[in-house]
């Protein structure tokens, strides 16, 4: 539809606009200069438009023309002023400004510009409210000079029809509501006024009290990550049968309970206590994601996608952070928050280049290592997302994951061309270096030595002082590249698989091999076995390139095996987890990933799909476990990023070695 609208003009000359300019703005000809230097300002639901004309030559009229979400508009503009403000526009929305100059019957070719409007009556973005005994203070910082006053609104939870209004001047930015009910919550609406009409409203919600009645472990949560809620016997020390209701009427009684909510979005927890002669309740309301964490944004450059190859996610000493590597052809460091599921940053070095390489974190300083595919790239950042120093000999870092030592003082690397350095932590300077001859697949720092496996020449046992070769033991069969290691409780009997099915069994003291490249004959399909996890009963639990993953007892007699996808590559660098109960949790590869957990005994507790892309999100990226939430890495394919994903399944990582380096810091190191 086409509107056309009289501007400075007589309604008689634009009913005969039709007549007189038909043909003519469908086709001109003869000279019909076009305006000049058109410019369009935008402005809250406004847009200026100035253009100028050619020397010599006088208009009569002007024809401004333009799309709006539903239509076309067409102004007429007379006279020799040559700007005009186009009113009631949409904000937030991109409009063409087209100008054409009318020469009595003729009209020039159009002259166009572009313009986005905005609104200009910002609202509050920081409301806070703080509720004491039937009060509730509001706090927020002015958004605009322009602001000419604000409306508040506010209603209790149990009569929200009764909605009382406030007017609070423009300088005010506090406002304290008195003679509420306490013990109920309030939803509070602040609008900031202006000239040209009213804000978007900021909302809050806020009980007033006499005391607060409980205390969350998280204001916000994922679906399936215990919460904890903890009443406040302190504060209400005579207070009896206390309950607490979650969604579903699932209802536990006492102090301090836990929960796991199974559905996303605002949910409500009720709070119920027999207070002297009255029932109270307090009515909770958390935020529920679907996700711990979700994210398939990753940095590329010339590219068709990234995603997550050999690496393992790993976390900060405190557990706030977790972290994990890009691997293809550009390699970026990740952080992400634990508790929001947000990216705190992201750190990409100078020089691209792909990553097969665990990071790992120092869990004394919290710094971050991590090695590329080019030669002598190996990078220390620091938990802010800082480069603190690059060390520049080692080879390609397709490899072992580096290890620190118990006072966080020494980092060791270890490269695809057998090289293995002692760097000082603080400095990167390199403390010594030895040549073992054959890739390097995993290490582990064990009190003076440090343990190297390479995938050829075995398993070799260094001094950590120089670098001096104390002893070397070589299985029978090769062991499996970017692996790593798994140690028992007795801080002595480590497990690393091997190539064709082979598990080994080793005395990280004695030097020796208690069981050499151990294959089961119920292992059907033998291929690579990648790093295992050794449960808090002593037994082991490891995923294979075959498409199993397999569960041993401590002296690898296979106890149950479960196959995931009838193909190879099915757990191929899955790098399984273990919690607190025994339960195992492992994630499959192909276009059939599925992630899965397992009772100690082999049964399935766990089988999901996450919701991402099946033919991009295979599993080659690792798996740990913090905090309840089991986080998994993909590697991609094609134009498709692969995730990383946090999943609750709400018991934490036990304390025995679990993926990977027997710490969350991923360190690699015996204590």
């Amino acid at each position: 539809m086409k509107k056309l609208i009289n501007i400075l003009m007589l309604v008689t000359l634009l009913t005969g606009l039709t007549g007189c300019w038909e043909d003519e703005i469908v086709s001109a000809g003869a000279p019909r200069p076009q305006v000049e230097n058109l410019k369009a300002v935008p402005g809250d639901e406004e847009a200026l438009l100035t253009w100028t004309v050619p020397d010599g030559w006088n208009p009569t009229d002007f024809i401004i023309s333009y799309t709006t979400p539903e239509s076309k508009e067409v102004k007429i503009h007379t006279g020799k002023t040559l700007e005009f403000n186009v009113g009631e526009l949409a904000n937030d929305y991109q409009y063409t400004f087209e100008v054409q100059a009318v020469y009595d019957k003729l009209i020039s070719g159009a002259v166009s510009a572009v313009a986005k409007p905005s609104t200009s009556r910002f609202p509050v973005t920081d409301l806070v409210a703080d509720g004491s005994d039937a009060t509730v203070e509001l706090k927020w910082t002015r958004p605009s000079l322009l602001v000419q006053g604000y409306t508040l609104t506010y209603a209790s939870d149990a009569t929200p029809g009764d909605v009382k209004t406030v007017e609070i001047g423009a300088d005010a930015e506090s406002y304290t509501v008195k003679g509420l009910t306490n013990d109920i919550n309030h939803s509070f609406s602040l609008v900031a006024r202006y000239q040209r009409g009213n804000s978007l409203p900021a909302t809050v919600k806020a009980m007033p009290t006499l005391a607060i009645a409980y205390f969350l472990s998280a204001n916000e949560t994922a679906m399936g990550v215990p919460v904890e809620f903890t009443f406040n016997r302190e504060a209400y020390p005579t207070a009896a049968n206390v309950t607490w209701t979650f969604p579903g009427n699932i209802v536990k009684s006492g102090d301090k309970v836990q929960y796991a909510f199974t559905s996303k979005g605002t949910q409500q927890v009720v709070l119920s206590a027999q207070v002297g002669n009255f029932k109270r309740q307090w009515t909770i309301e958390i935020n529920v994601r679907e996700y711990a964490l979700f994210n398939n944004e990753w940095v590329m450059d010339g590219t068709t996608y990234n995603g997550f190859k050999g690496s393992c996610p790993v976390f900060s000493p405190d557990g706030k952070t977790v972290y994990d590597i890009t691997f293809n052809k550009i390699t970026s460091l990740y952080a992400f928050d634990t508790a929001t599921g947000n990216r705190k940053w992201v750190y990409t070095p100078e020089a691209a280049s792909g990553s097969y390489n665990m990071l790992t974190v120092n869990p004394v300083t919290g710094d971050i290592y991590f090695g590329t595919t080019s030669a002598g790239q190996f990078y220390c950042v620091n938990h802010e997302g800082q480069l603190r120093w690059k060390f520049t000999e080692a080879q390609s870092m397709q490899s072992a994951a580096p290890a620190v030592n118990t006072t966080g003082s020494v980092v060791y690397v270890a490269d695809k061309n057998g090289n293995t350095f002692a760097l000082d932590a603080e400095s990167g300077a390199k403390k010594w270096g030895v040549t073992l001859g054959a890739p390097s697949a995993a290490m582990l720092v064990n009190g003076t030595e440090l343990v190297v496996a390479t995938t050829t020449g075995g398993i070799f046992f260094l001094n950590v002082a120089d670098g001096s070769t104390i002893a070397n033991v070589k299985p029978s069969k090769n062991i499996m590249d970017l692996t790593g290691f798994a140690v028992a409780s007795d801080k002595r009997t480590a497990y690393i698989g091997g190539a064709s099915g082979a598990m080994n069994k080793v005395d990280i003291v004695a030097h020796t091999l208690i069981i050499d490249s151990y294959v089961d004959a119920g292992i059907t399909a033998p291929n690579s076995m990648y790093e295992p996890v050794i449960a808090p009963n002593g037994d082991v639990f490891v995923g294979s390139k075959d498409s199993y993953a397999y569960c041993f007892d401590k002296d690898l007699n296979l106890k149950w095996k479960f196959q995931a996808v009838n193909a190879t590559n099915g757990f191929n660098y899955s790098h399984p987890c273990v919690d607190t109960q025994g339960n195992y949790y492992i994630t499959s590869g192909q276009t059939l990933n599925r992630m899965l957990g397992f009772s100690s005994t082999g049964e399935v507790i766990l089988d999901v799909n996450l919701g991402g892309d099946a033919t991009a999100d295979r599993q080659m990226g690792g798996n740990n476990l913090m905090g309840g939430v089991l986080y998994s890495a993909f590697i991609g394919a094609a134009s498709k990023n692969g995730l990383l994903v946090g999943y609750g399944v709400g018991y934490d990582r036990a304390s025995s070695w679990s993926t990977h380096g027997g710490d969350p810091c991923g360190s690699c190191c015996v204590k």
